[in-house]
């Protein structure tokens, strides 16, 4: 079964959820809010920490992040971050059969 992390309340969210449910596709609902760092390391281990951030979002601008400040910090440091601030994490995320796809990747289900 797919896990499905994420905010109830997100559009992209919402629009993810419509869509797996409209191809009878069964997962399980995480709120990204209580994410661990074991989860967080097993994303790190598939894909690169800067493609977990969302750069455009809320919660990047109210820490004053963007990519250029992202690529020149260490990704202890983003880790440490993403941890305090789990919404800086691009929604949905959703782990398949040991793969991580980050927002709308999804639509290749």
């Amino acid at each position: 079964m797919l896990k499905f992390y994420g905010i109830k309340n997100c559009n992209s969210v919402k629009k993810a959820m419509d869509y797996l449910n409209s191809k009878k596709i069964e997962f399980e609902f995480l709120d990204i809010k209580k994410l661990d760092e074991e989860t967080l390391n097993f994303w790190l281990s598939k894909r690169n920490v800067l493609e977990l951030v969302n750069t455009a979002g809320m919660s990047t601008r109210k820490l004053g992040l963007n990519k250029e400040k992202l690529q020149n910090l260490d990704q202890d440091k983003i880790k440490a971050m993403i941890l305090e601030n789990p919404t800086l994490i691009k929604r949905p995320l959703i782990v398949k059969d040991d793969e991580v796809f980050i927002a709308k990747e999804y639509e290749s289900f």
